[in-house]
């Protein structure tokens, strides 16, 4: 089981990395991606007080995605990035219902992060 624990882990981790190019405006895998982590950008800006520029709410969530996706590929610290990462999205998930946002993405991140959990766990 831990080669399937490994392989979902490793699929999350470079989905991760990836998906840190339309935090910084690159249109992968389509502009609609950017578009949509634009306005999330501006969202999180408002969220941190004004502390953070869309600009720099994007960097800051596509760092996050490469460290989360590093950290899920590389198995000792693979559990610990995976706890964190649940726990800044269902703080993420709660801020966005209560701000009328898509859950969808949330819904979608929560369950992938409970899959490898499990996994990782049987």
């Amino acid at each position: 089981m831990h080669s399937l624990s490994d392989l979902s882990s490793a699929t999350f981790g470079a989905l991760c990395i990836a998906s840190a190019l339309p935090f910084v405006g690159i249109p992968f895998p389509s502009r609609d991606w950017a578009t949509y982590y634009a306005d999330k950008n501006h969202w999180v800006s408002r969220l941190s007080g004004g502390l953070l520029t869309p600009k720099q709410a994007g960097y800051a969530g596509a760092l996050l995605r490469v460290v989360v996706g590093f950290s899920c590929i590389y198995q000792p610290t693979r559990t610990a990035a995976l706890l964190v990462n649940g726990a800044i999205l269902s703080w993420g998930t709660i801020a966005a219902y209560r701000d009328g946002r898509p859950l969808i993405p949330q819904w979608t991140m929560l369950g992938a992060i409970g899959l490898c959990l499990f996994l990782q766990m049987v």
